[in-house]
């Protein structure tokens, strides 16, 4: 094949060739332990349905579980039921529906704007370090993005087609969505096409009679785990879970533990203002935020415009601004917050940005629009070169390297990053292709050696993988005052507290996992002699300080867990 043809095959099949570069580095993130303490306990929850088999009813450890709606557990569950257990199976499930929700961002794009816009839009989203983060450390919000996006595209071509298998299958995607995260899931969707309808002056779609069959569909698929939580709670006025005396199950889920975080009826708090999303997400949006804020100004804008300004073209759709901004506002209104939470919004503003991009290196622009792009996208290829900077500084001071092969192809991505922004014409290339790249080098850095590095650290799980591995018996190995459900999920078994009070009664060859408290107060035992059979550097890995990560100061951030051993 001649030159030539290759440059145009590259060209042809850029986008695919970028897309395939970030599958991956998904695939890549599917291998590390999970994370403490959401991933690993939906992990540990997920085998112990398998083990159980009481897939309606939900328990950790045992014990009743009242807070996360079942489909994960589901999903995961029927991954280990297939492919057995391990770190990839439990992430497989989440990860093909995180994909499905890129593919349906593509379609919606493609379907109300046009093809290069719906590349953009699924290279921004997908490029994201939210997607890079839920990847790896697999939480609900992923499975909710997917099926969100999934029930807007389908609802979007029902009103505009007004054909009936989109409703089904949109309905389909909303109730999916309402098992992956409860209300919220339902309410983003509603959000998105109200608004829409709202705006477009489209009022007698909202009273159309089909929605009553996409009410029967929800309803219909919610019956078991419905059937579920009524069971398991609401039978049992008796019970008492996470301090709530009597909880119905059907309440908690429809209303209590979404909104009742806004009413303040539920008692999660965490103090966190208003304003928390925009600060999570000027990272969690990287390395498009630059890009995210001028965009959203330019919609807000165009939208008033076409309100109050005859003649103005409108945008052909609002699914997207209406989704993003009522959603937004609803989760800020929340008593409790987290970065993740924000995340299924993330293929609306990646859609606003791709637009926003595409638009700016339009040809023929105004000459601000022009100077816009100059300034935005010389910042933005300045900021890319520090996502090559981090990784080498890690190198240094964080963790030592234990291959040529991950600085090499670092070096190269370096190379081709620099090469792709100065030889690249296309506007719109210049800014994808480079970045693209960055974010690849990035994230292969991140799934093959800070993530592994960092989870040799999480003692829970090093400590449970080392009790599967030598095959300990059931009822010879412990844990005090150092609970972890990863440790529960690499050791295949609920791992039993020691009882201090009965240390009589337990054999000789017992292996108990304690804190450096715990180790204290057991062989502080004057009754019984227990050794240290092994010492672990513990870490609690999701929250990173930077005296953990710098290697000369990680001794002051660490504590020490131990493996005791009955003599």
């Amino acid at each position: 094949m001649k030159d030539k043809d290759w440059e145009s095959l590259l060209y042809q099949y850029r986008y695919i060739f970028c897309l395939g570069a970030l599958g991956i580095v998904y695939f890549l993130n599917m291998f590390p332990d999970v994370m403490e303490a959401d991933a690993s306990q939906y992990a540990a929850i997920s085998w112990e349905m398998l083990e159980n088999g009481s897939y309606l009813q939900v328990f950790q450890r045992g014990l009743d579980y009242l807070d996360k709606p079942p489909l994960l557990f589901w999903l995961s569950s029927f991954s280990f039921k297939l492919f057995g257990v391990s770190n990839f199976t439990y992430k497989l499930p989440a990860v093909l529906v995180i994909l499905l929700g890129i593919y349906a961002t593509y379609r919606f794009t493609l379907h109300w704007y046009d093809k290069q816009r719906a590349y953009v839009a699924v290279l921004v989203l997908a490029s994201t370090q939210a997607l890079l983060l839920i990847t790896n450390d697999v939480r609900t919000d992923g499975i909710l993005m997917g099926f969100v996006m999934l029930s807007v595209w389908q609802l979007s071509l029902f009103l505009d087609k007004g054909k009936l298998l989109p409703l089904v299958i949109g309905s389909v995607g909303a109730a999916l969505a309402l098992m992956a995260k409860g209300p919220l899931g339902l309410a983003i969707v509603c959000f998105a096409i109200g608004s829409h309808l709202l705006l477009k002056k489209q009022f007698k779609a909202i009273f159309k009679p089909q929605w009553l069959l996409m009410i029967l569909i929800i309803a219909v698929l919610l019956i078991p785990m419905c059937y579920g939580l009524y069971q398991q709670f609401d039978l049992h006025p008796e019970k008492e879970v996470y301090g709530l005396k009597g909880p119905s199950g059907l309440r908690f889920f429809f209303w209590t533990q979404s909104f009742g975080r806004i009413t303040g009826e539920i008692y999660w708090k965490n103090n966190t203002g208003y304003l928390y999303f925009i600060n999570t997400i000027l990272w969690d949006f990287q390395p498009w935020i630059l890009f995210l804020f001028p965009a959203l100004i330019r919609n807000v804008r165009n939208l008033f415009m076409a309100l109050f300004m005859k003649g103005t073209r409108p945008s052909p759709e609002y699914f997207t601004l209406g989704g993003f901004l009522l959603s937004f506002a609803a989760l800020s209104a929340s008593s409790y917050k987290l970065p993740h939470y924000i995340f299924p919004l993330f293929p609306f503003i990646a859609i606003i940005t791709a637009d926003f991009i595409v638009w700016l290196c339009k040809e023929g622009q105004e000459r601000i629009v022009i100077r816009s792009y100059r300034i935005l996208s010389k910042v933005h290829f300045g900021l890319m070169n520090l996502f090559f900077l981090i990784p080498l500084l890690s190198f240094i001071f964080f963790f030592p390297v234990l291959s040529l092969f991950l600085p090499v192809a670092l070096v190269i991505l370096f190379l081709l990053f620099w090469y792709s922004f100065v030889s690249i014409q296309n506007k719109v290339d210049k800014i994808i292709i480079p970045t693209i790249l960055t974010i690849m080098a990035f994230g292969l850095v991140l799934s093959t050696y800070f993530y592994p590095s960092l989870l040799k650290y999480q003692s829970e799980s090093v400590v449970g993988k080392e009790i599967h591995e030598q095959k300990v018996p059931l009822d010879k190995f412990y844990f005090y005052k150092a609970p972890g459900s990863s440790m529960d999920f690499y050791a295949r078994r609920i791992v039993p507290e020691f009882k201090p009070e009965q240390i009589d009664r337990y054999e000789k060859g017992t292996l108990v996992f304690t804190t450096e408290e715990g180790r204290k107060e057991i062989m502080d035992d004057k009754k019984t002699e227990f050794k240290v059979l092994k010492s672990y550097d513990d870490f609690h890995v999701s929250s990173l300080k930077i005296t953990f990560l710098r290697e000369d100061t990680r001794y002051k951030a660490v504590t020490k867990n131990y493996l005791l051993e009955k003599q």
